[in-house]
């Protein structure tokens, strides 16, 4: 579709004196509500309305404001397009843009505007220098370190080593102390009111002084002297808060020009000397764990959990946890892996030759991938483990079962409920037609054992009575396996990483069952029927369900009862 952007732009009432530049481009005045008519230009895409135009204030007729979101080109910038929607329809489109530029115009609160986009501004300095920072800040002003590379700031980290091991797998590089210089953190202490830095505006050194002096209490500012040596270079890591509520960080990087200058300094508060020193902002761009884990939808919650089973569930369930922010596992499991189950299992074919244990394999995997996960793991038999005494099961916070055999899992739960840690049982049924998950000893009444009738038939099962076992067999015995795919294992995992993080934030009451279910077409054409709970809404299915419990269950029965 062609727009002819002339006639579409002379149509709008609050627009006058259009004129053509060239094509795309236009030159026109914008007449605000309250009267007052501002020179403006706009820059069509082709794709308009898909993509928005541009627009800045015509700096040839009109001074450019020193007001939030538009930047010293004239640039306004109207829209943070992240999850807005705007008409397909242009002349719809054309007044959306302008509302948005009318807002940003004529904003009645600047300085908090500014704050908002603090970091955006701050990125606009013309001589600022990037840099990467690992150190998760907190509310104590410390000592940390920064690693120079090529005689420049390249990241702040804390000089120990989880820090050095995280910075060096991002780098594929060894980090080690003698590569580090001193650095200081300060979290400043009162909120910061004043004037946001961009392009050619950065605060003066004589600014930065009084900044800090009027930020941070008495104590603060005694740990900013203790710190300071005569040095050629200093490097602070400051924590802003913003008038938004929210904190910002930045970095400062201090060059000693003056080498006659020869006594114990401390240029960040010693405005005498502000002449002697180079400052140089640094954009801090951060990767530390509490910003990546936030960026990451994850939890700042801890978790020591054991996992039991490590084949294609227990691995994908492994992967999103630990992408959720978990941190601190045990692995149990006495396989290797084996190149038969390359393409439903996490670690792929690369890791299946070289005939390690599952538990050892997903360690270096996990380690390699995420420094910061503590996995520790044990390659033995579960059940022989625990009653051996080996394993306690009360170290932990959470116990995951993902075997997918109904007969250890039975005397696992046995197990689980004479400790005091809650479980999550999950497995997934032949073919994909569905998966589940059922927590344990989370309170009340409700357990694996629940789920299993006299005829030994499971009350989550969407597999219909059959005479025929579901597995195939490809190689004799030792080739027989139960048949479903990798995404039927991700989909089981899922269910379980949901209730998982659930019961990390108190949102599970007792001990429910869901499912999911899956197409039943491949199932059936092998000759098998579905189970009449496989009929249920898939809705039904997903959410809590605590039919299953047998009051007269002879496992956890003694239980006291809770109703839900």
């Amino acid at each position: 579709m062609n727009t002819d952007f002339q006639k579409l732009l002379q149509e709008k009432e609050y627009l006058n004196k259009v004129i053509e530049v060239e094509s795309f481009h236009y030159e026109l005045f914008f007449k605000l509500r309250n009267g007052y008519q501002l020179p403006l230009t706009i820059t069509f895409s082709p794709l308009f309305p898909t993509q928005l135009p541009i627009v800045h204030i015509n700096e040839k007729y009109h001074h450019i404001p020193n007001i939030p979101h538009v930047m010293r080109s004239g640039l306004v910038c109207f829209l943070d397009k992240e999850g807005v929607i705007w008409s397909d329809v242009p002349e719809r489109t054309l007044d959306f843009v302008f509302e948005r530029v009318e807002q940003v115009l004529i904003s009645d609160s600047p300085q908090i505007e500014y704050h908002r986009e603090f970091s955006y501004y701050f990125g606009t300095l013309e001589n600022t220098e990037p840099i990467f920072s690992v150190y998760t800040p907190d509310d104590e002003a410390k000592e940390i370190a920064v690693l120079a590379m090529g005689g420049k700031p390249f990241a702040f980290l804390t000089d120990d080593m989880e820090s050095r091991s995280l910075l060096g797998n991002l780098l594929n590089s060894n980090i080690n102390s003698r590569n580090l210089e001193k650095a200081f953190y300060i979290p400043l202490d009162h909120t910061y009111e004043g004037k946001v830095p961009q392009l050619d505006r950065f605060w003066s050194n004589e600014e930065i002084t009084n900044i800090i002096r009027d930020h941070v209490t008495g104590d603060t500012l005694l740990k900013i002297i203790k710190f300071s040596t005569n040095k050629k270079r200093y490097f602070y890591l400051l924590r802003i808060p913003l008038l938004t509520g929210d904190q910002t960080i930045i970095g400062l990087w201090y060059e000693k020009i003056n080498d006659s200058l020869s006594k114990r300094v401390i240029p960040l508060i010693d405005d005498s000397i502000a002449n002697d020193f180079n400052v140089t902002p640094l954009f801090v761009f951060r990767n530390d764990d509490t910003t990546l884990i936030e960026r990451g939808g994850g939890v700042q919650k801890p978790l020591n959990a054991l996992l039991v089973g490590c084949g294609s569930v227990g691995g994908d369930l492994l992967f999103m946890l630990a992408r959720s922010g978990l941190k601190q596992f045990t692995l149990i499991d006495n396989d290797k892996l084996k190149i038969e189950n390359a393409y439903r299992h996490f670690l792929g074919m690369n890791k299946s030759i070289e005939n390690k244990s599952k538990v050892k394999l997903l360690k270096e995997e996990f380690e390699n991938r995420y420094p910061n996960v503590q996995i520790q793991t044990i390659e033995n038999e579960a059940v022989e483990t625990i009653e051996n005494g080996e394993l306690d099961l009360n170290d932990f916070d959470l116990i995951l079962v993902a075997i997918g055999d109904p007969n250890i899992e039975r005397r696992l739960n046995k197990l689980i409920l004479d400790s005091s840690t809650p479980a999550i049982f999950t497995w997934v049924e032949a073919y994909g037609i569905g998966g589940h998950a059922i927590v344990v000893n989370n309170g009340g009444k409700g357990c694996y054992e629940c789920l299993i009738d006299n005829e030994l038939r499971m009350y989550s099962s969407f597999a219909g009575k059959s005479d025929v076992p579901f597995i195939k067999n490809m190689n004799g015995c030792t080739g027989s396996f139960t048949p479903y795919g990798s995404i039927d294992s991700m989909e089981t995992a899922l269910l379980a990483s949901r209730l998982v993080l659930r019961f990390l934030d108190n949102d599970i009451k007792g001990n429910p069952l869901v499912s999911w279910k899956g197409s039943s077409k491949i199932f059936e054409e092998n000759g098998f029927l579905t189970s009449e709970r496989y009929k249920q809404p898939t809705d039904i299915l997903n959410h809590d369900d605590y039919e299953y419990i047998n009051t007269g269950c002879k496992v956890c029965s003694n239980l006291k009862d809770e109703s839900y």
